[in-house]
């Protein structure tokens, strides 16, 4: 019996899953940026990326063609054909199992890499928090005050159901944020940089796994 080919469109939708491999490959501090210059900015050339981060384009280049190799940006199809390469965040994203691969000898220092990296996500939050604290009446930050926001949900899950459900609702959101993936400055001037972070985790408060609570703590 043979199997019912895969549709490669439906392919392009599922994240990425980064493992060893693609992890190492990742794990590089201008990399990192690169690739939040393309989710932020949207497309470029690596010569307007090295513009911008302050790198010369030989060396954006051969950064961008790693992060091709290993899956994590594509040709921007929009733009095909010029002089220069377009590149672009891979539509679908992409997902690790961050405790896993900082456990895994052959993969720690790449994880511990990449999650100090990305824990700047932390202070962009902060920074926003800031903003509104000290400009309340600056016009652009009284746009947003009223749209930006959080929300916290408190419920009991095993390991396996919190794994179905964070898949779950980050297929959600990819699908949800597909409209309005690839818009650039240029194409649409009154829209802002938005970022979407989520978390999921166990509140270990109060229970015989706490470590704040445990013999060394007392």
């Amino acid at each position: 019996m043979s199997e019912t080919p895969e549709d490669p469109n439906e392919v392009d939708r599922r994240p990425l899953e980064v493992e060893g491999e693609a992890l190492r490959g990742l794990a590089h501090p201008l990399r990192a940026r690169i690739l939040d210059e393309l989710q932020i900015r949207g497309p470029a050339t690596a010569t307007l990326l090295g513009e911008r981060l302050g790198e010369s384009s030989g060396s954006t280049s051969y950064h961008l063609r790693q992060l091709f190799r290993y899956g994590f940006i594509e040709n921007d199809p929009e733009r095909s054909g010029g002089r220069e390469r377009w590149w672009r965040f891979r539509p679908a994203g992409w997902r690790m199992r961050g405790g896993e691969l900082l456990r895994g000898p052959s993969t720690r220092a790449a994880a511990g890499i990449l999650a100090r990296y990305y824990g700047g996500r932390r202070e962009r939050l902060e920074r926003w928090s800031r903003l509104v604290d000290e400009r309340p009446d600056d016009p652009g930050v009284r746009r947003w005050a009223e749209v930006a926001g959080d929300s916290v949900a408190h419920v009991r899950m095993t390991p396996e159901e919190a794994e179905e459900f964070g898949r779950d609702l980050q297929d959600f959101i990819r699908e949800r944020l597909r409209p309005f993936q690839g818009r650039t400055v240029e194409d649409h001037p009154g829209a802002e940089p938005v970022e979407l972070q989520t978390d999921l985790f166990p509140n270990l408060t109060g229970t015989d796994a706490d470590p704040e609570d445990g013999p060394s703590a007392r």
